[in-house]
């Protein structure tokens, strides 16, 4: 746990402090909408019933997960940049660091188990809701929870290379898993459209294996989180360009303007989610609707 080797010279740090007036504004602004959009959607998913359990409580985790980024990581990241003084610099860097990587590694393996979700629904059928029970997804979500929170740790910790490799591997995990998943539901679905046009049945797992009888239902569950991988994929690029180039080229420091700016989009994602969970699933929206009708300066 070589800290050292992560030392920052500060000077160059309050030399672009005018530079940061805007991303310190954007961070306050996104940490507000990421607060109040996510609490919309916590409030409107434990109204909704017609998402099968296990699936709904995965959403529910990556909108508190957002929810958290909201009210504790994004002030925290402000502090962070805003502060000159060298000992507190360190202090709040590593704090921000284990609960950046904390929340934000979560929400993207929790996305992650999403995809994986949808994919067993699709290839188990019927058998899907007696083998993905909600108490065995509470526990894969406290185990997900142990292994991001150690290996925050580590990436907060240890040296350079390593932090940086920790987070590419993640980062690479998680793409593949959701890349592969996705891959084959497409497929699978391709080959399902292909039978019933072939065969004219409409329900044709009575035996309880393969495709899901509720198809539409869960073609719309599958388009949202696709929209979704697709936000965090997007999202995820800056700061995983800036791992790389903070390997290889010693310019691209800890708390540079770059560093920064990869990180506020990070953080925009858990905006994002929210306004992807009300475009695609009509249920959330009509629920937050309804919400936004019982408010006194909205019911007028």
């Amino acid at each position: 746990m070589e800290i050292s080797q992560r030392k920052v010279d500060l000077n160059w740090v309050t030399d672009q402090i005018p530079s940061f007036v805007l991303i310190y504004s954007l961070n306050i602004f996104l940490a507000i909408t990421a607060t109040l959009g996510n609490t919309l959607i916590l409030i409107a998913l434990h109204k909704v019933s017609s998402i099968h359990p296990p699936t709904k409580f995965l959403l529910s985790c990556l909108a508190m997960t957002d929810f958290c980024v909201g009210v504790i990581v994004q002030p925290l990241s402000v502090a962070f940049s805003m502060e000159t003084a060298i000992v507190r610099w360190r202090i709040r860097y590593l704090t921000l660091a284990i609960l950046s990587f904390t929340f934000c590694g979560f929400s993207l393996t929790t996305a992650t188990a999403i995809s994986v979700d949808r994919l067993l629904a699709l290839l188990l059928g019927l058998r899907y809701r007696h083998t993905v029970t909600l108490r065995r997804v509470r526990c894969l979500v406290v185990c997900l929870w142990l292994v991001v929170i150690v290996i925050s740790f580590i990436y907060s910790l240890s040296s350079r290379f390593t932090a940086n490799s920790v987070g590419f591997v993640l980062i690479i995990t998680c793409l593949f898993l959701s890349v592969f998943s996705y891959a084959k539901i497409f497929l699978k679905l391709r080959q399902h459209q292909a039978q019933v046009r072939q065969q004219h049945v409409g329900h044709e797992q009575a035996n309880g294996g393969g495709i899901p009888l509720d198809i539409e239902q869960y073609k719309k569950i599958v388009s949202t989180i696709a929209w979704v991988q697709l936000a965090l994929f997007f999202c995820y690029i800056p700061i995983f360009i800036f791992l790389i180039l903070s390997t290889v080229v010693q310019w691209y420091k800890v708390g540079s303007i770059f560093h920064v700016s990869a990180l506020t989009v990070v953080y925009f994602n858990s905006t994002l989610n929210p306004i992807l969970y009300c475009w695609k699933i009509r249920e959330v929206r009509e629920e937050v609707k309804t919400i936004f009708k019982k408010m006194p300066c909205f019911s007028s």
